[in-house]
């Protein structure tokens, strides 16, 4: 069950959010991230199986998301069963940083870069979008 919680945001604050898709759903991410890094999780802590790669099943209903199997998100149901026709760990892991764009950029581990302009212009979208084009071209 989800509970509705009131933020306040200062004007650049807010204008980042309004730039993201699903603003509940980055907050959430940004949350668990910060709670597995509290907790020096470095280990998974659920059991892992082997058609994942020995990694821990993605998407299993009401389980907190695993940052140490799956750092770039929660793959949808989606590419989890397209992965499970294809097995091609490395793809799955790829669909779902591209799906997960708007989620925190462990790669880089920040999550948006300070820039000269101003909060009516954000540039995450168009720097994120140029990072998947490169993957991809």
């Amino acid at each position: 069950m989800r509970k509705v919680t009131t933020i306040s945001l200062d004007e650049k604050t807010a204008a980042i959010a309004k730039s993201l898709p699903n603003f509940s759903h980055f907050v959430r991410e940004c949350l668990l991230r910060h709670h597995a890094s509290l907790m020096n999780v470095d280990e998974c802590p659920f059991n892992r199986v082997e058609r994942f790669g020995v990694r821990c099943v993605p998407r299993v209903h009401n389980r907190p998301h695993c940052f140490v199997c799956w750092p770039h998100g929660k793959p949808s149901e989606t590419l989890v069963k397209n992965y499970l026709s294809h097995k091609d760990l490395n793809r799955l892991d790829e669909a779902t940083k591209i799906e997960n764009w708007q989620l925190l950029n462990i790669d880089q581990n920040i999550t948006v870069q300070e820039s000269a302009t101003s909060p009516e212009t954000p540039r995450v979208k168009i720097n994120l979008w140029g990072k998947i084009k490169g993957l991809f071209g």
